[in-house]
């Protein structure tokens, strides 16, 4: 089994599942992802079909060790096992918080992925750019080849000087390899080329402009396995990646939850929505950058719904409501969405759902979305 491991702070659930969608048209390919967003059997997939609830069962039983773990340590164990019990050829790896004291960080991956890198979680992490960087630069192997999203110099300057303390070959994705044809609400169409490998009119189905960055990332990954352009333009042709971005009839579900991904998000909405009203439906955790990411917000929603979405810590809808003028604070989620919606559909405008991961089942739910791939993909 081939392991490709995957660390940073934005990105890397959408670069994994890219990566793992190329591997899947020809080969045996699991996939181990967090966070979930409707059902914990997302984690854990192989060629695109998620784990059975009774072999879920049956795995939590074997690999839950004590009742007072944290069920990602848990998980990440079922998702090792389970790959290696049904032989695959290739296992996609994202961490969970950081990387070198992550529980993934067992595997002996020669492929490595880190992901745009920014402050997020820094209780555990650390509270500057390179602190963070190096925990995530913990899953760098000797000998291995790291492939990289562009970085801020803080993060790159330590990725650097880690790949050649452990003689790791450092690719970095050059933006202008990328040329992009064609871009709106129903996907992009762009050529990028990195040494031997070519995709002409190369199609995703996300409309975040760095969605394209990191499609282009996981088929570098892809080439350095072996995988033939074909396999590649394929993959990334068929990905279905569910709230990032995810534009449906008037409905923007982004899981941005910290000031990066918030600021993507924002771009996102302006280069395609700049003409028509916006209506943010947010949540967020007490312990994110609260002030930065309303800062965000702010530059793109015309009215603003606050709710909560997550009881124990999710920021209450009147705590956040303060950090905009004449927000509407609505604690229920279910009805909070209800009417945001009502709301942006009354302005003939768009409803933007973001802010926490807690909060995009609600939109799935009230919307008949599924993280499975639509039938007509």
């Amino acid at each position: 089994m081939e392991y490709i491991h995957l660390a940073g702070t934005n990105a890397k659930g959408s670069t994994a599942q890219y990566l793992a969608d190329i591997l899947s048209i020809h080969h045996r390919c699991g996939l181990f992802t967090s966070p979930h967003i409707l059902s914990p059997l997302e984690r854990f997939r192989i060629n695109g079909k998620e784990m059975e609830p009774q072999d879920y069962d049956a795995y939590m039983k074997l690999e839950r060790r004590d009742a007072g773990e944290h069920f990602f340590g848990v998980w990440a164990r079922i998702a090792l096992q389970w790959f290696a019990d049904n032989e695959v050829e290739y296992a996609v790896i994202e961490t969970g918080l950081g990387g070198r004291k992550d529980q993934t960080n067992v595997i002996d991956s020669h492929i490595q992925v880190i992901t745009p890198i920014s402050f997020d979680h820094t209780k555990e992490l650390g509270d500057t750019i390179q602190k963070i960087a190096r925990e995530k630069c913990g899953i760098i192997t000797w000998g291995g080849t790291v492939i990289c999203h562009p970085q801020q110099r803080e993060a790159m300057d330590v990725i650097k000087k880690t790949c050649e303390r452990l003689n790791a070959q450092l690719i970095v994705l050059d933006e202008k390899s990328i040329r992009i044809h064609s871009a709106d609400t129903g996907g992009q169409v762009f050529d990028f080329r990195y040494q031997s490998l070519y995709m002409k009119d190369a199609y995703i189905s996300a409309v975040s402009p760095v969605q394209v960055q990191n499609a282009c990332v996981a088929a570098i990954a892809a080439y350095e396995l072996g995988i033939p352009a074909d396999d590649i333009l394929q993959g990334l042709k068929q990905a279905y990646i569910p709230a990032r971005t995810q534009y449906v009839d008037g409905v923007l579900i982004d899981s941005a939850h910290n000031p990066a991904a918030m600021r993507v998000l924002a771009d996102t909405v302006k280069r395609y929505f700049s003409k028509k009203n916006i209506t943010a439906l947010c949540a967020v955790m007490e312990d994110k950058d609260v002030p930065a990411i309303a800062q965000e917000i702010k530059t793109f929603a015309n009215q603003i719904v606050c709710t909560r979405a997550e009881k124990n810590r999710g920021l209450t809808s009147r705590e956040f409501a303060q950090y905009f003028d004449n927000a509407q604070p609505m604690e229920d989620p279910s009805y909070a969405f209800d009417y945001a919606l009502e709301l942006s559909q009354q302005k003939r405008g768009i409803l933007v759902v973001c802010g926490s991961f807690y909060l995009v089942p609600y939109a799935m739910n009230k919307l008949g979305l599924s993280v499975e791939i639509p039938p007509s993909q």
